[in-house]
């Protein structure tokens, strides 16, 4: 009897669990991945894969939440959020368990990895709206500033925990983590969020047409993007197959929503707000502007080290400790400025350590990026809060499922597409580097000659390598700036957000436009 209470569905609404256990799915949601990311080298040996046969498992991993995602704001309004979260937690607790029982089989890998993705999917869509819905107003922002920790938590500390767990562990933990976590997410919903009646009306209304369109079109495009740049952009004939296919799939489901008048899915309603629209392309260009911590530093330090990933978990830590303090300052910032203003804010320390790190040369190690990540952390703290308010206090509650279609392109397309844009970025500005570079090393030139002597040949062609890559990452930070002049030229576009909870009140009724 005991344990069928234990086990019983909630009789009412536990508005802490229910944070909870959103809050648990969205940070293992960004965990997930990047552990994967990792982890992927020391994975492909166990499993036993060349390159791209692990590639495509990073492929299938990232993109099948691109199917989740953009159903699972009507999902949850049909069926309700207990089902949606309850059922995938368990699936992804089940896959991950199984992956490491068949590395040997590269097919169930990659249905594994599949359905991995399209259960983590669901958590990022229902995380900001049953939060908001669950706790008093006074609450929200420390709620926005949890929901902004995840991607610090995933991709600063994801590098020490990655590492961790492979070095110090077990490769199976990089799976096996998330099949503890998963269930408990379960259990936490099914405890917290009592069940409530299907909508069969709103169910026979689904269309299905417009879902299939809209979700295959972004899955094929984040296929070609992500895969583009170790299949050679236009040289593959899969990546212009999957860029030109996706490209008419997702356009045909936005056109079909337009001219229909029946609300079907993918409407544009929910970009109708101008706050909106600017918020939705500043988050796009985020993936971007949170290189230097995600990308650029850990690479640099591990390529001029020689390091594995443990080895740079230093500096990824000390960007996760420094966006874990600035929360206070982001949250008090928040409740004296409007949000448009903490967008500004944090966009100008971004620039600055972009600026900064115009000015690295091999020397720098850890110690000499201290500074700069501790500003970059800042920044990525004060400007996510303000967009997220941003988002919040603009959007017309009744567009939250049109705009919840569109959101996904933000939180998972973007970010996957600007690590392998940086990554080919950086890959032509060191080829191009190296070029340059060669053009000075005269046969018969004394100092070539001198430095032939000392530490001959090979000698030099490793200094070239490392200088080429010096400028390559150089390159990468003026990339970085330039992203973040044209994203506050965009933040200066926003215009005051209506009266609400979260923006001070006498601010938002003092400021126009």
């Amino acid at each position: 009897m005991k344990l069928v209470g234990m086990l019983s569905n909630a009789s009412r609404p536990h508005p802490i669990l229910t944070v909870m256990a959103i809050f648990l799915g969205a940070v293992l949601t960004t965990l997930q991945g990047r552990l994967f990311s990792m982890a992927l080298p020391d994975l492909r040996g166990q499993f036993g894969l060349d390159v791209l046969e692990a590639a495509w498992l990073g492929t299938a991993l990232n993109g099948a939440q691109l199917i989740t995602m953009p159903i699972v704001p009507w999902l949850a309004t049909v069926i309700g959020p207990t089902r949606v979260l309850v059922t995938p937690s368990l699936v992804l607790g089940l896959a991950t368990l199984l992956i490491p029982v068949f590395a040997q089989s590269y097919p169930m890998l990659l249905i594994l990895h599949s359905v991995t993705g399209l259960c983590l999917g669901v958590y990022l869509p229902l995380t900001i709206s049953l939060a908001l819905r669950n706790l008093q107003p006074h609450f929200w922002l420390m709620a926005m500033a949890a929901y902004s920790l995840r991607v610090s938590t995933g991709m600063d500390a994801g590098v020490g925990i990655s590492g961790f767990l492979v070095e110090e562990i077990s490769w199976h933990w990089v799976y096996w983590a998330a099949s503890i976590v998963a269930p408990l997410i379960a259990l936490l919903a099914w405890k917290a969020i009592p069940l409530s009646p299907v909508d069969h009306e709103k169910w026979h209304q689904v269309d299905w047409g417009g879902m299939g369109l809209f979700c295959s079109g972004l899955v094929l495009i984040f296929m070609g993007l992500e895969s583009a740049e170790r299949l050679g952009w236009w040289d593959s004939g899969f990546v212009v197959s999957a860029l030109v296919g996706g490209g008419i799939l997702f356009s045909s489901a936005v056109v079909r929503a337009v001219i229909s008048k029946g609300g079907k899915f993918g409407e544009l309603i929910g970009l109708s707000n101008w706050n909106v629209r600017i918020c939705m392309v500043i988050a796009c260009l985020f993936g971007v502007l949170m290189t230097p911590t995600s990308l650029l530093i850990p690479t640099f330090i591990q390529e001029m080290g020689n390091l594995k990933p443990l080895q740079v978990s230093t500096a990824t830590f000390a960007a996760f400790g420094a966006y874990l303090a600035s929360i206070p300052l982001a949250i008090f910032l928040a409740r004296r400025i409007e949000a448009r203003l903490l967008i500004i804010l944090g966009l100008t320390a971004i620039a600055v350590v972009a600026w900064v790190g115009g000015g690295i040369n091999h020397s720098w190690r850890t110690e000499q990026f201290i500074s700069m990540l501790i500003f970059q952390a800042l920044g990525e703290s004060i400007m996510l809060i303000g967009l997220i308010a941003a988002f919040v206090t603009n959007i017309n509650p009744q567009h939250t499922i049109a705009l919840g279609a569109y959101i996904p392109i933000a939180r998972v397309m973007t970010p996957v597409v600007a690590g392998a844009v940086m990554s080919t970025w950086l890959r032509m500005a060191g080829d191009t580097s190296r070029a340059s570079l060669s053009m000075y090393l005269q046969g018969g030139d004394p100092v070539v000659v001198e430095s032939l002597s000392s530490i001959g040949l090979s000698g030099i062609a490793q200094v070239l390598t490392r200088e080429s890559h010096v400028l390559a990452h150089i390159s990468g930070f003026h990339l970085v700036f330039w992203v973040s002049i044209l994203s506050l030229a965009l933040a200066t576009l926003l215009r005051s957000s209506p009266p609400n909870p979260i923006t001070p009140p006498v601010v938002a009724a003092g400021i126009s436009g």
